[in-house]
This record gives C-alpha cells, structure tokens and sequence, in this order.
C-alpha cells in the first residue's frame, strides 16, 4: 500500500496534488517520493520480523539518496552497501556504521581499507581471494574487521528475472556450499579477520518464503557441523530480495510471508543467541515513488499508437533491461477515468492501446508496450508507478539528457532532495590536461 491516491480526480502524493508541481514550474521528468510511505513500509517490514529482533540493512543500491536514507536510519535501518561510492554517501548520512553490512564480489583495495578505518559492521567475503586480501590489508593496518561469509546455495526461484538472480551454482556470486566448511575452518583463528557468521542472498524479487527456507537450512547446517569442531557463528544474514507489489497497490500480507521464516530461525534465536540480519531493498522503497513524465507527442504508425514521453531509458530503464512492469496512468485523468485503485488490467471502457516510449535514440527505450490507457494528449503529465527501487540509481546521461530532479513530500509539503541537473553538469568533468 502506497500513499499515492486519486482524489478529486487528481493524483495526490500523500496530501499535495501531484500536478501542483510541473505548475509551479518544476520541469519533467521528476522522481516523487511519499516519506510516509517509506516509513511505513520500514515499518511493516520491521514489524512483520519483530520476533527476531533482527537488525535491517536497507539495500543502498535500490534507492541511495542520502536525506531518504536519513529518514530510514532514524528509525533504527541499518544499510547494507556493495561499493565505495555508497559507503562515501552513507558516511554523510546519520546510519550507525556499525549497523553496515559491505557486500560486493569485486572490492577494490581501497574500498576494503576504508571500510576496515570506518568500522563497518561486516565485511562480506564473496571469494577465497577476497577472504586472503581482507587479512592481508587488516593485518597491515592492525585493525579488527568482522566479516561474514557469503554461501552459494545453489537455490533458483524461476520465477525471478534471469538477469537478478544470484543463488544458482556457477553465479560470480559467494562460495560454493561445499567449499564454505574449509574455508572458515582454514581461517577461524586469523588475529585480525574475524567470521563472525553466514550470508545468503539468492535473488531479486524472491516470490515465496520458501526459498529462504531452502537456504537457512543450508546456513544452518553449517553452523552446527562448525559448532562440532568448537567453531560458534552467531550472524546469520538471510538476504533481501523480498517482493514488492508493482502491479496493483493492494495490501501484502508480511505476517503470512515471515511467519514460516521466523518459525525456522526463532529457535536459534532463542536459545543459541543467534543474531539476524535482513537486508530488504525494494520492498521498502519501492512503491514509495512515481516518476511524474509529460506526453511530447501522440503519433500512429502502422496500427500502433504510439505516446512519446520527456522520460525513458535514461531515467527508468528497467522495462528496457528487464522487460519490468510498472503501472502507468495520467495525472489527472478524464472523469470516467479516474482510479479507485491500481489493479492491472485496468476494467474500463474507452482506453487505448499504446507503446509508450522515451525520447532516447535506442528501439528499447520503452516504458510499457500495447499498455490500455486513456486518451493521452500532447501536454498531458503522466504518472509511472512503483519508481523507488532501481529507478533514479541506474539513470544516466545517455543521448547527453540530464538526469531529472528527486522532491520528497511529507504530508503537504514538498522538498527538492537532489537538484535536476544542467548541461553544464554534463561537460563539467571534460577537462583536458597531460598526465
């Protein structure tokens, strides 16, 4: 459930008319994100889970603008990050970094090093490799680091795009099952590196509990046969990839979805003090924005009608890169359009087929294809749903188009959180000098 309604026959953004902004001048394309709704969601998620006490890493890499993470580390998130560039962001946020979880298969020396100065809760270690720099860089530094080891289950939820998931055996992602026994034996004693537990993560969107099932069992199984060998992990991190609803805006039920999960793990929780982490993304942050877009141009060509947006590829490209669904409607429609809710198909007389396409010189820079829709006319704002995970974080500049402005409303108030860019931005960096 989002906080994005029609009221009056306007699509309102908690309590402010969404249209009330491109009025004011703000150009399009923008990203609109309801606070609220974010915390509520944090929320629910939170809540859902509360038997365990588990810590919650918000996945940095679905939405990482620094005053919406502000808003989630105030309520106690935690963030799990997979580079540089976002422990630099989160590090000008008010997160507790030791609530940080640093993931990544491909850390550099310097993003290890300054994770280890920064004390980051855990150092995730996707290869033996990584494992062996993590001790050399520590023990030069002589600096503790706590880390956890990432398993690959070799557990594959079908119904996850291809290109998203990340538990099958041959992914570039963790260690093989049957090598992570050896491994944490090998290196249990090191005086810097310290492993502390397991990490799982095998996919995104996940579309049942039991997977994560499937690989709590695995990680568990391997904590006793440790325990055997006088080798106690207390940290089991589960992952995230937990779905988020973007074809209609109906209530999830989180209790049904952790229920089974807290009944596998409550346990260990109870009785061996085991500590757990979840690192949830777009389940989060997902429905919490829309992309507000304005129709350039309606053309026909052959049979198709086609509505030519301000926004695209460049902005959201996710239905180019992995033929994602996002609901798409008109800010304020004609009468008989208006919504109740957002369930897809739309039962309604009087829509139109369209390809809605972006601006961009790519054939894939489409936003939906053979979508009903009402009329559209030049001018008209649209609204595309389900926009704050993995929509402002992969825009870029392709065909040299500045990537749009993000505003963050808070009941009736709205506030710019990142500026639109210029083109000036655009040339800023193209400085010429001899190396």
């Amino acid at each position: 459930m989002d906080l994005f309604q029609y009221k009056n026959g306007v699509l309102y953004c908690e309590e402010l008319p969404v249209d009330s902004l491109p009025e004011k001048g703000l150009p399009t394309p923008f990203y609109l994100y309801s606070v609220n709704t974010l915390r509520q969601h944090y929320k629910k998620i939170y809540g859902a889970f509360a038997k365990l006490d588990p810590t919650i890493c918000f996945s940095v890499k679905s939405c990482n603008n620094v005053h919406l993470l502000n808003e989630l580390a105030a309520m106690g998130s935690g963030m799990d990050i997979v580079s540089g560039g976002e422990l630099f962001v989160v590090k000008q946020s008010n997160a507790d970094l030791s609530k940080v979880v640093f993931a990544g298969v491909g850390k550099s020396d310097e993003e290890i090093t300054d994770a280890i100065i920064s004390e980051v809760g855990y150092i995730n270690i996707e290869s033996e490799q990584e494992l062996a720099r993590v001790q050399e860089l520590a023990g030069h530094l002589k600096r503790e680091v706590s880390v956890l080891i990432r398993v690959l289950p070799d557990i594959t939820d079908q119904k996850t795009n291809e290109k998203t998931r990340t538990g099958y055996k041959g992914a570039k992602f963790g260690i093989d099952y049957a090598a992570v026994e050896a491994l944490i034996e090998e290196n249990a004693d090191h005086p810097f590196v310290k492993i502390r537990g397991l990490h799982c993560h095998i996919g995104s969107p996940i579309s049942s509990y039991t997977f994560y099932q499937e690989s709590i069992q695995k990680m568990v199984a391997l904590t006793a046969s440790l325990k055997r060998k006088n080798i106690i992990l207390k940290v089991l991190n589960i992952g995230g990839g937990f779905p988020a609803n973007y074809v209609d805006n109906d209530n999830f039920s989180w209790e049904s979805f952790a229920e089974p999960i807290i009944a596998l793990l409550e346990p260990y929780v109870r009785n061996e003090g085991f500590k757990i982490i979840l690192e949830p993304g777009r389940s989060i942050s997902a429905n919490t924005a829309i992309l507000v877009t304005k129709v350039l141009y309606i053309k026909q060509s052959g049979d198709k009608h086609i509505a030519i947006l301000d926004a695209g590829m460049t902005e959201l490209i996710r239905p180019a890169m992995y033929n994602a669904f996002h609901f798409i409607w008109p800010v304020k429609p004609e009468p008989q359009h208006v919504l109740a809710n957002r369930n897809y198909p739309v039962e309604q007389e009087g829509l139109t087929n369209y390809d809605v396409v972006g601006p961009i010189c790519e054939s894939s820079d489409y936003l939906a294809k053979e979508r009903p829709l009402p009329p559209l006319q030049q001018g008209d704002y649209v609204a595309v749903f389900t926009t704050g995970a993995y929509g402002m974080v992969m825009s870029s500049n392709y065909n040299l188009h500045v990537r749009p402005a993000e505003i963050m409303v808070d009941k009736d108030k709205a506030f710019v959180i990142r500026e639109r860019e210029t083109q000036q931005d655009l040339v800023r960096k193209m400085i010429r000098h001899e190396l």
